[in-house]
């Protein structure tokens, strides 16, 4: 760890760690309560809570009943509760079941929404604002029918 220069030996610099770590809830583990932290999560078990964190990254037999707070979030399992990320990919296998808040989103066929979509930057209050759009999924004579978009301005959409 020592580099050779003009003067004699000196420590070398180390390098900067870029990358944070990784937690890993695996199948056969449950966490009841809300779950915080800077790292990378891979879920492929159960959480009854919310979760912070700077990427998702949810396997098919994982759960969140819970609000979902991240920069990147990859959806292949189950969410049972609002989403909110820069950016959001639903694999064919995932589900979430309320509102999703994204920068960039991306739904894989046979990924399923229910709840509502809407853009982060719309939701930012501020002068000069967009409208803001918000598609919601209607049901007709019991089975899901086509999706109807609202506009608004700062105002709560129709139900």
């Amino acid at each position: 760890m020592f580099t050779r220069n003009g003067n004699g030996r000196e420590p070398a610099a180390r390098p900067k760690r870029t990358q944070t770590g990784l937690s890993f809830i695996g199948p056969e583990v449950t966490v009841s309560g809300s779950l915080k932290t800077t790292a990378q999560v891979q879920i492929d078990g159960r959480i009854d809570g919310d979760l912070r964190c700077e990427t998702l990254s949810m396997g098919e037999s994982g759960v969140v009943s819970g609000d979902i707070f991240a920069e990147e979030a990859r959806i292949a399992g189950l969410v049972e509760g609002k989403v909110s990320a820069r950016i959001v990919t639903i694999e064919a296998t995932g589900r979430i079941a309320g509102d999703v808040t994204y920068e960039t989103i991306s739904i894989a066929a046979g990924g399923r929404i229910d709840g509502r979509l809407a853009r982060r930057e719309a939701l930012a209050p501020g002068e000069g604002a967009s409208a803001l759009v918000i598609a919601s999924p209607t049901a007709a004579e019991g089975r899901a029918g086509p999706t109807r978009l609202y506009r608004r301005r700062n105002r709560a959409a129709p139900p």
